[in-house]
């Protein structure tokens, strides 16, 4: 049977126009102008012979045909997209795209990547790292890396491990006047990632009488504050991940043995609903067995 249907591009323009509400963030994701979308839209009301959109002042708001007509064209654009993934992943099964932490990707992934690559010649490694959550759908990206509680909607998390935090400085700070207690943080800077809040955790759980201290000292992002701790400029706060490979080479040490553990940690993160080929498959076995020798590492160095 012959299929009655509207031209694709103004579907297109009509969907993303009802589901962000706006013609301009319509044109945004489609890479088009705002009057392409007008246009689009106006020739599909015209084809349907009924408006889809009230223009206001202040914008659009979709009719009640348009609510329903959005309902129905929405989740068969979502299988498409799905669909198209899927096709594109046959057809380039040995190319991985995963999309890590920045600190992550620099601190931890980027110096083992080598192994993986020995491990698995065969596949092609995309390494973009981004600090939000990626859209798996699009196919822009197939597998990520994120810290946090693993509770993101719209994704399947696995996780990696969790955090242990504890200070790190670099060696020549201390040199002459190492710290015996935790409250001998007082006579040095400390060095504060994201939030002061971690700081304040940590003096706490250490038993120190100083916990005014957590409200004092340079505020960085993106783990900037055990770079600034290697470079000797006072203390930070970091977890096993992100400190192991320093501690191993000594460019930090920790003066003492007292850690948190956080309710967050590091996931291994794909589209929800979706399932990781085999070269997914076997980029998440590696990055959990590489985690695995990480903590093994860090827990030889407390022993």
């Amino acid at each position: 049977m012959r299929r009655r249907l509207p031209l694709l591009n103004q579907l297109r323009a009509f969907e993303a126009a009802a589901r962000a509400q706006s013609f301009t963030k319509a044109a945004d994701e489609l890479f088009v102008t705002h009057a392409a979308i007008s246009r689009h839209v106006r020739e599909l009301e015209e084809w349907l012979g009924t408006p889809l959109f009230v223009r206001t002042g202040r914008g659009v708001v979709l009719t009640d045909a348009g609510k329903r007509y959005a309902a129905r064209l929405t989740p068969i654009f979502d299988a498409i997209a799905e669909a198209t993934r899927d096709a594109m992943i046959e057809g380039n099964s040995s190319h991985l795209t995963v999309a890590p932490d920045g600190a992550f990707a620099s601190r931890w992934l980027v110096p083992r990547l080598g192994k993986f690559n020995a491990a698995h010649p065969d596949i092609e490694l995309d390494v973009s790292p981004g600090e939000y959550i990626s859209d798996f759908y699009s196919g822009e990206d197939d597998i990520a890396v994120r810290y946090g509680a693993g509770n993101w909607p719209e994704v399947e998390a696995e996780l990696l491990c969790k955090a242990r935090m504890f200070p790190v400085c670099a060696p020549g700070l201390i040199a002459d006047n190492p710290p015996q207690k935790p409250d001998d943080l007082k006579d040095f800077t400390l060095l504060h990632e994201n939030s002061r809040q971690w700081w304040a955790d940590w003096l706490r759980a250490a038993g120190s009488k100083n916990a005014d201290l957590a409200w004092a000292g340079p505020l960085f992002q993106n783990y900037l504050a055990i770079q600034a701790a290697e470079a000797g400029q006072g203390f930070a706060l970091a977890d096993q991940i992100m400190a192991t490979d320093a501690l191993l080479s000594g460019r930090l040490v920790r003066p003492f043995d007292i850690e948190t553990s956080e309710d967050e940690g590091y996931w291994v993160v794909w589209g929800k609903g979706l399932k990781l080929n085999a070269t997914g498959l076997a980029f998440r076995q590696w990055l959990i067995d590489e985690m695995r020798k990480t903590n093994a590492a860090y827990d030889k160095l407390k022993a």
